[in-house]
């Protein structure tokens, strides 16, 4: 009997991407929750602004699709989603307090009709 190793837990080994057209560095994102409402599934997710990157208002309507890719524990992609975008909504949030970060919340509601997920062979490196 041959055992295959396998890795039960995805433990933040993520990362998020949008379309060509909105190149937003992947380390920026911290969190994502897919959920549904009724038949329809909102992706909300949060970017942290950085002195070296701002993201523009003006680029959320050029977001498309979403993707969300899963790694192996040495950071290969392994497999992942690809998430059709027809409607979105931000929020940039500023504040002075004490952990007063600067972030841009993102709402998307998804074309459930669309998802694909997909597996990478990384066999052939």
């Amino acid at each position: 009997m041959i055992i295959e190793p396998f890795e039960p837990l995805k433990n933040n080994r993520w990362i998020i991407k949008f379309n060509e057209e909105v190149k937003i560095p992947e380390y920026l994102f911290r969190n994502f929750k897919l959920i549904n409402e009724g038949e329809t599934f909102i992706l909300e997710t949060k970017i942290y602004e950085t002195v070296q990157y701002c993201f523009n208002p003006k680029d959320l309507f050029k977001i498309t699709d979403v993707y969300i890719e899963y790694l192996d524990p040495t950071g290969v992609v392994v497999n992942g989603m690809k998430l059709p975008v027809k409607g979105s909504n931000l929020f940039k949030n500023c504040s002075y307090s004490k952990d007063g970060f600067m972030t841009t919340n993102f709402n998307f509601v998804i074309d459930s009709e669309n998802i694909n997920m997909y597996y990478k062979n990384n066999d052939d490196k």
